[in-house]
């Protein structure tokens, strides 16, 4: 064989496998990868707590499995540890039985999600009522994929609510990292 003919070959043969690797690329993100960071729309009808009123309530709303939980996961525990001891009671949301809950999720009652919220935007949010039963925030935990206390939407809620001021944010069009439920 020519060495020219044997250029050709093995050129057409690379094109070939470089072509190969480009379309599996593309058709493996196509189909596997997602981009989270989604436009939602809030809207908090009206409902009754998980407890009796009497202290201000904390519903996470959460799925295992969800990408957008890494960035959250941390915040979530420490937030509620630290909340808690200050008299705010917590629950979570999503699927009764999740297997891959971890940290103090684990550990909160269930309250399932009520047929008012049945197009709830997706997980992890979080809904909050002050101390007199009335939904003060309906949401995210912040504005993209990772949370922090200076991230945080919810923590300045948790703080006026704790402090005795009224807040009502529970209707909002937002951008953040969210999964279906």
């Amino acid at each position: 064989m020519r060495v020219w003919q044997r250029n050709v070959l093995t050129g057409g043969l690379i094109g070939l496998w470089l072509s190969g690797l480009a379309w599996a690329f593309w058709w493996f993100e196509g189909r596997y990868v997602k981009t989270f960071d989604r436009p939602a729309f809030f809207h908090g009808v009206t409902v009754t707590p998980p407890f009796p009123t009497g202290a201000v309530q904390v519903v996470h709303v959460w799925r295992s499995g969800c990408p957008c939980n890494a960035g959250h996961q941390d915040y979530v525990n420490e937030m509620s540890e630290r909340f808690a001891a200050q008299g705010v009671r917590f629950a979570r949301a999503g699927l009764a039985d999740d297997p891959g809950l971890g940290g103090v999720l684990k550990d909160l009652p269930y309250w399932p999600i009520p047929e008012a919220w049945a197009n709830w935007p997706g997980a992890p949010a979080v809904a909050i009522w002050d101390a007199t039963g009335h939904l003060a925030y309906v949401g995210p935990y912040s504005d993209g994929a990772h949370c922090n206390s200076d991230s945080s939407f919810i923590e300045p809620v948790l703080v006026a609510l704790l402090q005795g001021r009224s807040v009502a944010i529970t209707q909002q069009d937002t951008v953040s990292c969210l999964c279906d439920l």
